[in-house]
């Protein structure tokens, strides 16, 4: 990804942002479909492209749950283990996820498909326990039958992912 191309994915949006610093999180979303992560370069063309500097725009991507820092796997499982989640049964649905993928608790499985993570809050409570794929499809309240399944399906078909452009 570099600075040009972002820059050119802003253009059209550039006036809807009276703060001009809030084009890095746009930019910064952009620049991690690439990859499904935001390495180094990405976030040096996000800076150029905005013109802010690197470090100001790597304290924006630190800061969102969403914006990773570090590779991670073709699909992002969130499991809520706040306290409503965490009495219905989050943290034993957390277990039970990682098993079924292949992970030690939190992580990336080995086959690269999914990542696995807690999530503070997916405001959600009334449907708890529930679980987020990616950032878009929440689901809950859930078994542990009902998560093998959403995993099943994940594997059968992969599809839709971030990444497939």
């Amino acid at each position: 990804m570099t600075a040009h191309e972002i820059s050119e994915f802003l253009a059209p949006i550039r006036h809807e942002f009276a703060d001009q610093r809030s084009l890095i999180l746009p930019a910064l979303r952009f620049a991690q479909e690439e990859q499904g992560w935001l390495p180094p370069e990405s976030m040096a063309a996000v800076a150029e492209a905005t013109g802010y500097s690197q470090a100001y725009v790597e304290s924006v991507a630190s800061f969102y749950d969403r914006l990773y820092t570090e590779p991670v796997g073709r699909r992002v499982i969130s499991v809520c283990t706040t306290l409503s989640c965490m009495l219905r049964g989050s943290d034993e649905l957390l277990a039970h996820v990682a098993a079924n993928i292949g992970t030690d608790g939190e992580g990336t499985s080995a086959d690269g498909m999914f990542t696995l993570q807690r999530a503070e809050c997916l405001g959600a409570c009334d449907r708890a326990p529930c679980l987020q794929v990616d950032s878009d499809d929440q689901q809950g309240p859930l078994t542990h039958d009902d998560a093998d399944a959403i995993i099943g399906a994940l594997r059968a078909d992969g599809a839709p992912t971030r990444y497939d452009r």
